[in-house]
């Protein structure tokens, strides 16, 4: 039986290409138009499993994507690292002399800005995916419309290529985890997501810190959101590849008598190398 994962966009999406990424090609797509309407179904067992994309070397962190994970008590069980490239895809005939307009998702269209400065005459448009623009496209079947997009959606939805990586910077991934209801903890894992919040005085990050340098931690990634309804409170989010022990589960524990509130996110395996 073919494993079904949920993702943000249709067939032909970056998120189906990191499902197939974990999962290899036999699996099916349960496409979402939003991360939200992701989680809703994650939430009520429509779905098991859902590809997340929570931050791109060029458009930052997808905070909204990790809050969802928190207040839905979502588990990360992996991570992939997927190499973005932005490719224009036309119908039959079109060509730049022909196009006035190219559409993509916002953080496609961000990352290929300076590709279109030397074509002034095209209008930029943003819309809710990258492959749902391609689909979009080929069903006008016109000169004058593009997208921008996966060469995988490209040739599924049957357009043709008229330039390939188009995107201003060549080192652009994204960061992809695999979440669920249900813990599915690697045996071998080595890598935490954590959210916390902590005491309103000072020194109380730095204790945080030093605890993971004392434990021989690494810390690959924190960030902060303000907390709604309390200004100028804020909640943190790290990842820590752990150290070589029994049991890692230690560090964790030595974290919450210096927090007022302590969540894991996930326990998995980092994939930091495929980058």
């Amino acid at each position: 039986m073919k494993q079904t994962i949920a993702i943000q966009g249709i067939k032909g999406a970056f998120h189906e290409e990191a499902a197939i990424k974990i999962f290899g090609k036999e699996i099916e797509i349960e496409p979402c138009l939003t991360f939200k309407e992701l989680a809703e179904k994650l939430n009520n067992d429509e779905i098991e499993l859902g590809i997340m994309a929570i931050e791109n070397t060029i458009s930052k962190t997808i905070l909204d994507n990790l809050e969802l994970i928190r207040q839905y008590n979502f588990q990360i069980s992996a991570e992939t690292y997927l190499r973005i490239e932005q490719n224009l895809g036309i119908v039959k005939g079109a060509s730049f002399d022909t196009i006035r307009e190219v559409q993509s998702h916002y953080m496609a269209l961000n990352q290929c800005r300076d590709y279109f400065e030397k074509y002034p005459h095209i209008h930029l448009v943003e819309s809710a995916d990258t492959a749902l623009s391609i689909k979009e496209v080929a069903e006008k079947g016109s000169l004058e419309f593009a997208a921008i997009g996966s060469r995988l959606a490209i040739e599924y939805y049957g357009l043709e290529l008229l330039d390939t990586s188009i995107e201003t910077n060549k080192e652009n991934y994204t960061r992809f985890v695999l979440v669920s209801k249900r813990p599915n903890v690697p045996t071998n894992y080595n890598k935490v997501s954590l959210t916390i919040t902590l005491p309103h005085q000072s020194g109380a990050l730095a204790k945080v810190l030093n605890k993971i340098h004392q434990w021989n931690s690494n810390l690959t990634k924190i960030e902060s959101v303000p907390i709604e309804g309390k200004p100028w409170e804020y909640r943190f989010y790290l990842d820590c590849i752990l150290p070589e022990i029994p049991d890692k589960g230690q560090m964790i524990e030595s974290l919450k008598p210096i927090t007022d509130e302590l969540k894991i996110l996930g326990k998995y395996i980092s994939k930091t190398e495929e980058r």
